[in-house]
C-alpha cells in the first residue's frame, strides 16, 4: 500500500461516493443495457467537450487524419471511453474474450528471467489483471497513486482481490527488478509523457518524451517484453493479442544507450501501429503526451 496518500478533500468524498454510486447500478445492470447506456454517457461528454481540447491538439499535432476523419474517430473514442469504463467496473464479472497468440506470452516464462507485460492506454488494459491475477502467482502492475486517495484506495483492494500486486511508480525501478529476479510479471503502461526524465523517441510520427526503465531493464536483466492489448469489438467480446518484441538484434552487443533507445524506438513502433489501426481505442488522446512539442494551455 501507498504510504504516502494525501489526505481526503471534500470534493475528494462527493468523488468516491459518485464512483460507488455508478459502480453499484453497473453491476446490477445486465452488461448488454449497460454497455449501451456507457457508450451514450460517453457520446454525452464528447458532446459537453470534456478532455475535448487535449484530444483535438493531440490529433492536430500527429496530423494523420483530416479533420472530417478525426471527429469520426473522437465521436467513437468517446462512445468506447463510457463502453469500457462499465466494464472496468463490473467487478469480478469477466466479459467474453479470446487469446490470440497466447504461445508468445508463454514462450518467455521458461527463460527464468522475467516477463515485461508492456500495455498502453489502449482498449482495456485493466482487464488483463482480471484474467491473470488469478492464474499468476506473482502478477506485479506499476501504477501512479491517484490524486483522490478513496479512489486509490478502493483500486488498491480492487487489484488486492484479483492477486495482483501494486508496485507505485516512486519505487517502480527497484520492484520491477526485484520480480524480474524472481522471474516474476510486471505490467506497466508506456504512453505517457515522461517530461526531462523520459528520452525523445519517436511515437505516432512525433517525438515524445519516453519511459527509460522498461527498455534499461530488458538491457541489465534480459527480460523478456511482451506487448499486450484486449480490444472489445462490436459484440462486446474482447481479442487479447500478444505481440513479439525481442530487442533489436543489431543492438544487442553495442552501446548501453543506444540499445536502450532502439528498444524504446522498437515499443513505441508497436504501439504506434495498434493506434494507427485502432485510433478510437486509444485513451492517450486525453493525455498530454507530446508535453514540450505542444502547448496544451491556449
Amino acid at each position: 500500500m501507498n504510504d504516502k496518500k494525501p489526505k481526503p478533500k471534500t470534493a475528494h468524498y462527493f468523488e468516491y461516493a459518485a464512483l460507488r454510486v455508478v459502480e453499484f447500478a453497473v453491476n446490477l445492470t445486465p452488461r448488454g443495457l449497460a454497455l449501451a447506456l456507457g457508450g451514450a454517457v460517453g457520446r454525452l461528454l464528447c458532446l459537453l467537450g470534456v478532455h475535448r481540447g487535449i484530444v483535438r491538439k493531440n490529433f492536430d499535432h500527429v496530423g494523420l487524419w483530416d479533420k472530417g476523419k478525426a471527429d469520426k474517430i473522437i465521436r467513437r473514442l468517446y462512445r468506447n471511453m463510457g463502453r469500457y469504463a462499465v466494464d472496468f467496473l463490473r467487478g469480478g464479472k469477466l466479459p467474453p474474450y479470446r487469446l490470440n497468440r497466447y504461445d508468445i506470452y508463454t514462450g518467455t516464462r521458461g527463460r527464468g528471467k522475467g516477463t515485461i507485460i508492456v500495455l498502453a492506454h489502449f482498449g482495456n488494459w485493466e482487464l488483463l489483471a482480471s484474467i491473470w491475477g488469478k492464474q499468476e502467482s506473482d502478477l506485479n502492475v506499476v501504477a501512479k497513486p491517484m490524486s483522490n486517495p478513496l479512489v486509490e484506495d478502493w483500486l488498491f483492494k480492487k487489484r488486492t482481490a484479483l492477486g495482483v500486486n501494486t508496485i507505485y511508480t516512486d519505487s517502480a525501478l527497484r520492484g520491477m527488478l526485484s520480480a524480474l529476479k524472481r522471474n516474476g510479471i510486471t505490467a506497466i503502461l508506456i504512453d505517457q509523457n515522461m517530461g526531462s526524465m523520459g528520452t525523445p523517441v519517436p511515437f505516432l510520427g512525433k517525438t515524445a518524451s519516453t519511459v527509460r526503465t522498461v527498455a534499461g531493464l530488458i538491457r541489465k536483466t534480459g527480460a523478456a517484453a511482451v506487448p499486450v492489448y484486449a480490444i472489445m469489438g462490436g459484440d462486446g467480446v474482447y481479442d487479447i493479442d500478444f505481440f513479439e518484441a525481442e530487442p533489436p538484434a543489431e543492438e544487442a552487443g553495442g552501446d548501453t544507450e543506444a540499445a536502450i533507445t532502439a528498444i524504446q524506438a522498437q515499443h513505441n513502433d508497436i504501439l504506434s501501429r495498434w493506434v494507427m489501426k485502432r485510433p478510437e481505442h486509444w485513451f492517450g488522446w486525453f493525455h498530454r503526451r507530446f508535453g514540450g512539442f505542444v502547448d496544451y494551455s491556449k
